[in-house]
């Protein structure tokens, strides 16, 4: 019996959380490093949290717009470096799932997207590519120990285009400060 594959979805809308300006700063400097090495496509630094919107309307981002404006930014916990023989998960930093983590993502559960039988796997991406794992070892070897929290306090949604390697973020959204 022939083995079926899930065909990946490869032009969509995601929604990606992203980091306070300092921690943004640190994450791009370990993302440069790898890609100085590994030559990957660009892309922003990012925790992917929910997706793919396939075409979402107008009153769909504004929903998705709505939901985030109450949503406070909080910190998550870098867990390591990790690898994989995946092309979009082939060298990352593994995050906790935190239950405030968890909440915020839970909080777009009833939007319109595709929901795929994946289990969720937080992680900040620094190279898609297929490059072979003893060389990414060797390069963890040169990048900074991790902070082991940063802060997520801002949103956005982002156009996806993986067979041209082209993410455009269409619209950021800073979350709100615990005090609000």
């Amino acid at each position: 019996m022939k083995k079926e594959t899930k065909k990946r979805i490869s032009k969509a809308y995601w929604i990606w959380f992203q980091f306070s300006k300092f921690d943004n700063q640190k994450l791009n400097k370990i993302k440069r490093i790898v890609n100085n090495h590994l030559k990957g496509p660009n892309f922003s630094i990012h925790l992917t949290t929910i997706g793919p919107f396939l075409k979402p309307n107008k009153e769909e981002l504004e929903k998705i717009e709505k939901i985030s404006r109450k949503i406070n930014k909080f910190k998550i916990l870098l867990i390591k470096y990790k690898l994989t023989n995946q092309k979009f998960t082939s060298f990352y930093i593994e995050v906790k799932k935190t239950k405030e983590l968890i909440e915020a993502k839970n909080r777009f559960s009833k939007t319109n997207y595709k929901k795929q039988n994946k289990k969720y796997n937080p992680h900040i991406s620094l190279y898609y590519g297929t490059k072979d794992n003893k060389t990414k070892e060797a390069i963890i070897k040169k990048l900074p120990k991790l902070n082991r929290l940063v802060t997520i306090d801002k949103l956005c949604i982002v156009d996806v285009n993986e067979k041209i390697n082209k993410w455009k973020i269409i619209k950021t959204i800073k979350l709100k400060n615990e005090k609000n």
